[in-house]
């Protein structure tokens, strides 16, 4: 079965539209030889600043470890996510037509960020089946046939994936350390 991921229910809809004879699910479409399911946006977010410092450290009222200048810079080793609780359900869903998959086509928004998203989703469960780009600017049906008769490697974008990621970072670096700096 090859799965399509989206990033969001409307652009899901449009390709489901144009592959045809398509049933709608909880969190997908059924077309035949075809699933098409969709991320809603980023599924995960960075974990703050406590989760990369020592338990030791003193903890406010209401439960948080107290900021203090000797613990900065905080420049994670290894960056931590954790899934948002808002889309937990999607994101189930998505691991076990991930499973099921046979070969995965990343239709994410052709950018930075919609790169990201989808290979985040791929590499949470560990995808291991081939993984291809549907490279489309619009969600009209001509687009978006001629973006299924012109799959990419997904390889290919893994510096658009990375851009997004050195930003997320970069920001997240800047905001939290300086934050608590001040």
């Amino acid at each position: 079965m090859k799965l399509f991921i989206a990033e969001k229910p409307s652009a899901a809809k449009a390709i489901a539209d144009v592959l045809g004879n398509s049933n709608r699910k909880d969190g997908y479409y059924d077309c035949g030889e075809s699933i098409v399911s969709y991320a809603i946006g980023h599924l995960f977010e960075q974990q703050p600043p406590d989760a990369y410092l020592s338990n030791d450290i003193p903890k406010t009222k209401s439960g948080n470890k107290v900021w203090r200048l000797e613990d900065l810079p905080i420049v994670p080793e290894k960056w931590k996510y954790k899934t948002k609780p808002k889309t937990k359900k999607q994101l189930n869903t998505l691991g076990k037509l991930i499973k099921d998959a046979d070969e995965v086509v990343n239709a994410g928004d052709l950018d930075r960020e919609g790169q990201a998203i989808i290979d985040h989703i791929l590499d949470h469960f560990k995808c291991s089946v081939p993984v291809k780009r549907l490279c489309v600017s619009a969600q009209d049906e001509v687009s978006i046939q001629r973006g299924l008769a012109s799959l990419k490697d997904n390889k290919d974008y893994q510096g658009w994936r990375n851009a997004a990621l050195a930003r997320q970072r970069a920001d997240w670096l800047v905001g939290m350390n300086l934050s608590r700096s001040f």
